[in-house]
């Protein structure tokens, strides 16, 4: 098994099994906007479980590289990397209230140069919201620079059912949906073939569905409280946006 080299103070979290599971989750929950709250895998209801089985196999073989500042007290920051290619990607990060301004966020930027560089990735990149200028100014001044730009809105789910949808992976996306509550479900219809998320009773759309029918046609199956899409967009966005995002991205640094 392929050892990875870590910075001072930075862990990974390689078991099952690991205690500090539950905590990383409920750190990484506080690091999404409140706005997007329950719409993100990081709230449903068995990412820990998630998470548990995606650190199961050997490092190697991973997509998803969990790191972490901790010590007997418990986890002091987290970062969740996710690797694209020869992107990796920072799906998200977050440092425990009272342990903010210490700069573990920092070193755990850091860490994820080691990291790339060891798993053969020349990018880094995330999504930070355009409502947290803080955490855009700490990515700029560490070399970030913004690639492009997305808004979440709210979809209708009413009106006449689309019938040309058909589900195309309906009992892996069960299995799924029932061990971790949620799921990309893969459906057709006369627009093609797509993907649709669903977290709990959240239902996300593709940017391009047309109309309310696809959401409408899925209501029997997957019974939604909410449903909304995720565009992209220019920089300054249009209204009815209920959040905005920007993606920034920089090379890897090399260790002088």
């Amino acid at each position: 098994m392929s050892v990875l080299v870590t910075r001072a103070g930075v862990s990974a979290v390689d078991e099952p099994t690991d205690p500090h599971l539950g905590r990383i989750v409920e750190l990484l929950r506080q690091s999404i906007p409140e706005e997007c709250a329950g719409l993100t895998p990081y709230h449903a209801a068995g990412f820990t479980a998630f998470l548990a089985a995606a650190v199961a196999p050997p490092r190697g073989l991973r997509t998803v590289v969990l790191r972490c500042v901790r010590d007997s007290s418990g986890v002091r920051a987290v970062a969740d990397w996710r690797v694209l290619g020869e992107r990796l990607f920072l799906n998200g990060i977050a440092v425990a209230a009272g342990q903010r301004g210490r700069g573990w966020g920092g070193l755990l930027l850091d860490d994820g140069d080691d990291l790339a560089r060891q798993l053969g990735c020349t990018e880094l990149a995330l999504d930070v919201s355009l409502g947290n200028p803080g955490a855009r100014r700490l990515y700029e001044r560490r070399g970030f620079t913004d690639e492009a730009y997305a808004e979440w809105t709210e979809a209708r789910s009413d009106g006449a059912a689309d019938p040309t949808v058909r589900l195309l992976d309906w009992p892996l996306f069960v299995a799924h949906h029932s061990a971790y509550g949620f799921g990309d479900l893969q459906i057709r219809s006369k627009a093609g073939a797509t993907s649709v998320r669903v977290v709990g009773t959240a239902l996300r759309l593709p940017a391009d569905a047309p109309g309310p029918g696809l959401a409408a046609a899925l209501a029997e199956v997957v019974p939604h409280t909410r449903c909304y899409r995720i565009g992209t967009t220019a920089g300054n966005g249009t209204t009815g946006a209920f959040a905005r995002f920007a993606r920034m991205s920089r090379p890897v640094q090399q260790r002088g």
